[in-house]
């Protein structure tokens, strides 16, 4: 057992000032994208400013790491997109990137302090004069548990993000173990490249229904997925309260502007759907999660042709073909695309459990 939060003693360190719990400089790499060596070695993180995929926006050549590099074992923080994340493994960075590093900042101390951070970089900084700088930083004060002898109890931050991991990695693992049982048993299909394929109209599979234009300061809070233009996030681009002629559920949402341009995604929750999003429904069989995610990655084959100066409108997502396997009546065979997606989920599932526990293996 451990104490929980409510139930510690804390106090107030300068986390920068002259009683120094952490060092905090500017990156020794700092490597704009566009002088990055293109090999085929892309192994090193290339770290940015990014609040998702740990800042990793890329990997890239170790060659680039003569250009200058930064030793894992830190947390990367970007000050103007307030983001901080713990980098194990030796990276390189783009512009505008601070590090943080320490004898105490271990692996499970540093993801007690990172929220801590991320909470006071939200509350001191902002767009109206008090923009994020590293002296700003350097004296920013962090709120810490305490020994008996008032220092820093960093077994304590350890121990308690280790309890917490493991907490999650248990629901990890019984969610996937759920899922498995409910997909079912593999069934073995014919290869993709053993299958026979046809082109059809998207319009000849899918009824395409539009989505309902709703701009942001529209918008009020809640719990229902907006679906945006996006590459990311499933599409999600924040949980609102508002309903409108949109909302629609078990559906395939394809975008045709933006970033996402082309790209799908699967939405089995209710949910209501931007203007550059259209709901994709089939006309001959019932939707389910399998056959839309099949398709959805048959979609996605055609990004190539589209693009800002040629997007993917309504009237070409009509005319656009795709290729569907088919069965022995030369119908679009769903029985085949069902089972195949759910092989795939399957292999998945059991990929991440052993992924799980060889993760409890190396931490014992």
């Amino acid at each position: 057992m451990i104490k929980k939060l409510s139930n510690v003693k804390w106090d107030k360190f300068k986390a920068f000032g002259q009683k120094k719990l952490f060092q905090i400089e500017t990156t020794s790499s700092s490597v704009d994208s566009i002088r990055l060596i293109d090999e085929e070695d892309k192994r090193i993180p290339y770290i940015t400013r990014s609040d998702t995929n740990n800042g990793i926006t890329k990997f890239v050549s170790s060659q680039n790491m003569s250009l200058g590099f930064d030793y894992g074992g830190c947390i990367t923080v970007g000050l103007d997109t307030q983001t901080a994340f713990w980098q194990p493994h030796d990276f390189i960075t783009g512009q505008n990137i601070q590090i943080i590093t320490g004898s105490c900042l271990s692996k499970d101390v540093a993801q007690f302090i990172i929220p801590l951070l991320k909470g006071q970089m939200r509350a001191k900084f902002n767009w109206g004069g008090n923009g994020a700088t590293l002296g700003r930083m350097k004296a920013l004060e962090l709120m810490l548990p305490v020994t008996a002898s008032g220092e820093p109890d960093y077994n304590y931050m350890a121990k308690y993000v280790q309890i917490r991991r493991e907490e999650l990695l248990k629901k990890y693992k019984a969610y996937a173990k759920k899922r498995i049982a409910e997909i079912g048993p593999h069934v073995d299909v014919l290869a993709l490249n053993e299958k026979e394929w046809e082109p059809y109209l998207i319009s000849d599979i899918f009824h395409i229904l539009p989505g309902k234009r709703l701009v942001a300061a529209d918008t009020t809070p809640g719990t229902r997925p907006f679906i945006g233009a996006l590459d990311n996030s499933n599409g999600v681009a924040r949980f609102v309260s508002n309903t409108n002629a949109s909302l629609d559920r078990n559906v395939l949402g394809v975008n045709y502007n933006g970033n996402g341009m082309v790209i799908g995604f699967y939405h089995p929750y209710e949910c209501i759907f931007s203007d550059d999003v259209k709901r994709f429904h089939l006309k001959d069989h019932k939707d389910n999660a399998y056959i839309l995610l099949f398709m959805k990655t048959v979609i996605l084959q055609q990004k190539s042709k589209f693009g800002y100066l040629y997007k993917f409108n309504a009237e070409r997502m009509a005319n656009t073909k795709i290729m569907l396997p088919i069965d022995n009546d030369g119908k679009p065979d769903y029985s085949y695309m069902e089972q195949y997606a759910k092989n795939m989920m399957l292999r998945k599932y059991k990929q991440y459990l052993a992924y799980l526990d060889s993760k409890k293996s190396c931490e014992r």
